[in-house]
C-alpha cells in the first residue's frame, strides 16, 4: 500500500473511531505497521506465544478489519510481550463493563501460563480482543457475542479443561466404530499436551427400554470408551487410575425426546480432560 493511500485510510480510521480507538494506538505507526505484520515472532513461553497472539490480532486488524490504528495497538502490545511482558487492558481503560470478570481473567492466565503458555497466551490476547468489540460496539468487525464466545473457549484451554469431546454409538451398541475411534485418537493426541491428565468419561442413551437397562448401556459404553483409550496408554501417558466413569441412563438427553424414540445424537459418551 502506497503512502497516500495508508494516510486516507489511516485519515478515515480516526474518523471514525474518535476518541474510543485503542490505548496505544499511534496514527504515525500505521506508516511502518505494515512491515512488524510479517515478522517471524521466534521463541517458546508465555511471552513470546503472547507476542505472536498480538500479533495476530494486529493483522486481522490491518488485513481484515482494514483499521491500521487498531493494528497500532495490538503491534505496541506485541512488541511488549516480546521484550518481556505486558498486561491486558483493563475495562477501565476503554471504558466498558464486560460480563467477565478482570480480576478473573488475570488470575487465571497468570496461575496457568507456565503450564500452558500458548493456551493462557490466546485467554489473555482474547480478552483484549473482547474489551475492543464492547468499546466499537456497532462498529466492532467482531461482535462482543463472537468476542465473548472466544474468550470463553481459550479460558477453558487455559485453565486445562478441554471442551467435551463425544463419541457416539449405535442403536443398543456400545462398540466402538470406526468413526468413534477417530474421536478417541484426537482425544489421545490432546493427552499428550497435558502434564498431569485427568479424564471423565459418561455414557448416555436414547429413550428406547428400560431406565434400569439404559443405565447399564451408559455404563457399558463409558467403559468401551475407557478401555479404548488404555489400549493405547503407551501414547497417552494415562492409566485406569487417572480416568473416572460413569453411566447416566436416559436422564440427560444432548436431544430432548419423548418416550421410546430412538435418537442418534443421545447414544453418546462424553469425554471431558482436565489437569
Amino acid at each position: 500500500m502506497n503512502i497516500i493511500s495508508r494516510t486516507a485510510m489511516a485519515g478515515t480510521a480516526l474518523a471514525l473511531a474518535g476518541c474510543s480507538y485503542l490505548p496505544g494506538a499511534n496514527l504515525g505507526d500505521t506508516f511502518t505497521a505494515e512491515s512488524y505484520l510479517g515478522t517471524s515472532i521466534e521463541g517458546s513461553g508465555f511471552n513470546a506465544a503472547l507476542a505472536r497472539e498480538y500479533q495476530a490480532l494486529a493483522v486481522r486488524s490491518a488485513r481484515t478489519d482494514v483499521n491500521w490504528m487498531d493494528s497500532t495497538a495490538y503491534i505496541a502490545k506485541s512488541e511488549a510481550a516480546a521484550a518481556g511482558g505486558v498486561a491486558p487492558w483493563t475495562p477501565a481503560e476503554l471504558g466498558v463493563s464486560p460480563e467477565i470478570a478482570y480480576d478473573d481473567v488475570v488470575s487465571l492466565v497468570n496461575a496457568n501460563m507456565n503450564v500452558r503458555p500458548e493456551a493462557c497466551a490466546k485467554a489473555q490476547a482474547y480478552w483484549d480482543q473482547y474489551l475492543e468489540s464492547l468499546a466499537e460496539g456497532a462498529f466492532a468487525c467482531v461482535s462482543a457475542a463472537d468476542a465473548k464466545a472466544m474468550l470463553e473457549e481459550a479460558l477453558v484451554a487455559c485453565r486445562g479443561i478441554a471442551s467435551d469431546m463425544t463419541v457416539y454409538f449405535g442403536f443398543d451398541k456400545a462398540d466402538i466404530t470406526a468413526a468413534a475411534q477417530a474421536v478417541i485418537d484426537e482425544v489421545v493426541t490432546m493427552l499428550a499436551s497435558y502434564s498431569a491428565p485427568l479424564v471423565s468419561i459418561v455414557g448416555h442413551t436414547d429413550t428406547v427400554g428400560s431406565f434400569a437397562y439404559n443405565q447399564q448401556l451408559s455404563e457399558r459404553r463409558a467403559t468401551a470408551v475407557e478401555q479404548a483409550i488404555l489400549s493405547r496408554s503407551a501414547s497417552s501417558g494415562i492409566n485406569a487410575g487417572t480416568i473416572s466413569k460413569s453411566g447416566r441412563s436416559e436422564s440427560e438427553l444432548a436431544v430432548p425426546t419423548s418416550d421410546n424414540v430412538r435418537e442418534p445424537r443421545n447414544r453418546r459418551a462424553t469425554i471431558a480432560i482436565s489437569e
